[in-house]
């Protein structure tokens, strides 16, 4: 049994009730039981009966009778899954990185978004393909030892607004949330 169902236990076996006495009844920390007595108040199954929450004059709450369903704890909703990273995507990031440095390596974006490497690269191939950025690749005619060390330069040359295009497979072109407008993506050259 978790501390807050021994919290919601002793508060419907008490007649009225403060936060310190639940606390201190079950061994909880004081802003962790307030914050299971205040999540409970919203919901409904505990009211305040007198007092007003100073020193001296604390709330006094209780259980009420009429609530005939129990409350239930455990983890939210969103705990364990996947964050995001208050509330932008990889790919705002991404784009974020982009709009600020204007000139950058997917190493570059990697270490500032956080973001996995080839999600960065696909979406950079998304990017290219609609005319967002453009990359300066290294040479393939350079020997392997003048190649070490140096990546692909991308370079921003169409920052439409802060909102990421997001690329759509099925029509094959990005879509610009700024400019509410469907970029397609341009045909490569055989030769590239």
């Amino acid at each position: 049994m978790s501390q807050s169902e021994l919290a919601w236990n002793f508060m419907k076996q008490a007649e009225c009730f403060t936060t310190s006495d639940v606390a201190n009844a079950v061994e909880m920390e004081l802003e962790l039981c307030r914050t299971i007595i205040k999540r409970l108040e919203k919901q409904g199954f505990v009211a305040v009966e007198r007092g007003r929450g100073v020193q001296g004059n604390p709330l006094v709450y209780k259980v009420i009778a009429q609530n005939d369903s129990a409350p239930v704890f455990g983890k939210g909703r969103n705990r364990g899954a996947a964050k995001k990273r208050n509330g932008t995507t990889g790919r705002q990031l991404v784009w974020n990185s982009l709009r600020i440095n204007r000139t950058t390596t997917a190493a570059t974006i990697e270490s500032v978004t956080g973001c996995s490497p080839k999600s960065i690269k696909n979406y950079l191939a998304e990017l290219e393909k609609a005319g967002y950025i453009r990359g300066r690749r290294v040479s393939k005619h350079l020997s392997p030892k003048d190649r070490a060390g140096t990546e692909t330069c991308w370079h921003l040359i169409r920052d439409t607004g802060p909102k990421a295009p997001i690329g759509r497979r099925d029509s094959c072109a990005c879509w610009d949330q700024n400019e509410q407008k469907l970029y397609p993506y341009l045909q490569k050259d055989s030769n590239s």
